[in-house]
């Protein structure tokens, strides 16, 4: 169906949990979505889709400012404001290490805490549902969507877990390690690129600035990776803006762009990385 005066079209079903959680807000309550999924399946086209639906329901305001990639600025942004629509878009890095995760849980449950007490409603983009704690995943969250690709191939797909689905999937996790979308979701779909209808091309340019400044600090960050982590995500972030800038990107083509910078990184590691961040682009030669 059409949805806002962008025009996009949204799944009825999902429509219809959005609608839920508008009547919701409208009482004491706020709304903590997850949306997780494998690095450029959507997850930020889906939230963006989500978030503006949600600002033309309920006349809140939401642009890229409301767009955020680091968890200290999410957090004073939602502790110094009220009513507010928050997208913290984690999986826009998708690079946190599980020691980075282990140590802001504390931040993430102030997060919870102060998204209650003001009726924030907020989307997090991450990687992986079980890197946040139980609290987060099984009684704070409202409702799961994960992305994927059909058959690793169609792009923008999803399901959604109601609440009480997601807490079956998450024991699942918890008792075998095994992630079974398929099993318990409560419906599935498509949906769209919305960051297109939503966004002007100028506001979309200050919204790869912030990411690109936010993937810059997370490298600055010793005190969270190792050294050698380090510099497989400076050499990762560097692939990745350059194969966003040629539209594109061979593996000899690769290696050459390394060596002209004079970065000293193994074949295996190009491969691997570009097997790694291919899905953000059509298929590399």
């Amino acid at each position: 169906m059409i949805v806002t005066d962008k025009k996009y079209s949204m799944d009825a079903k999902y429509v219809s949990k959005l609608d839920l959680m508008v009547k919701r807000m409208e009482g004491t309550d706020d709304n903590i979505l997850l949306i997780d999924g494998d690095e450029g399946q959507g997850k930020t086209e889906k939230a963006i889709g989500t978030c503006y639906y949600i600002s033309y329901k309920m006349g809140r305001k939401y642009d890229v400012n409301n767009i955020f990639f680091e968890l200290d600025q999410v957090i004073n942004f939602a502790s110094t404001t009220e009513q507010q629509i928050i997208h913290f878009d984690e999986g826009a890095l998708g690079l946190q290490s599980t020691q980075w995760w282990n140590k802001n849980q504390q931040k993430f449950l102030t997060l919870c805490m102060v998204a209650r007490k003001k009726k924030h409603f907020i989307v997090i983009c991450i990687p992986k549902f079980y890197k946040l704690s139980q609290y987060i995943t099984e009684e704070r969250s409202i409702g799961l969507v994960h992305v994927y690709s059909r058959k690793n191939m169609q792009k923008g797909r999803f399901c959604y877990f109601t609440k009480k689905a997601k807490e079956k999937l998450i024991q699942q996790w918890k008792r075998k390690k095994v992630k079974t979308y398929k099993k318990f979701h409560s419906f599935h779909g498509s949906f769209v690129q919305a960051s297109k209808k939503v966004f002007t091309p100028e506001e979309m340019e200050v919204y790869e600035k912030n990411k690109d400044q936010a993937i810059m600090n997370v490298c600055a960050d010793n005190s969270t990776i190792s050294s050698a982590q380090e510099r497989y995500i400076t050499q990762r972030n560097l692939l990745i803006k350059y194969i966003v800038e040629e539209k594109g990107l061979s593996f000899r083509k690769a290696e050459k762009f390394m060596e002209s910078i004079g970065v000293n990184i193994k074949k295996d590691q190009i491969l691997k990385i570009i097997k790694e961040i291919a899905p953000i682009q059509p298929p590399l030669a």
